[in-house]
């Protein structure tokens, strides 16, 4: 039996004309990327310190800092200097001689001098 366009595995009528459209393509592409979105770890009350003091550290001595932080995908770092935080918001901006960065601190990871 030769194969036709009911044999399972073969289409062979639409064979030659298979497309995507993009808007379709671009609908795939964000629910491939949903499924790899970044969690954000659970920070221990050590960290939490750690990360508290080196962000005051630096505030206070206006020393350079990189912070890492969760963005959609994974994280992120950024270099400056601390401009200004602000605890009831819980944010902070922190800046560098190309860019400025407003930061929660909910999605800061680590933090390094």
């Amino acid at each position: 039996m030769s194969p036709n366009k009911l044999t399972p595995g073969y289409n062979l009528m639409w064979e030659s004309s298979r497309m995507i459209l993009p808007e379709h393509r671009e609908q795939l592409l964000e629910e491939k990327r949903k499924t790899k979105e970044f969690q954000m770890p659970i920070l221990d009350d050590n960290q939490l310190e750690e990360i508290n003091r080196l962000i005051l550290q630096s505030l206070e001595q206006n020393q350079t800092i990189t912070i890492t932080y969760a963005e959609l995908y994974g994280p992120a770092e950024f270099s400056g200097w601390i401009q200004k935080v602000d605890t009831h918001k819980e944010w902070l901006k922190i800046s560098n001689e190309e860019d400025t960065l407003t930061l929660s601190f909910k999605k800061i990871l680590q933090v390094g001098g």
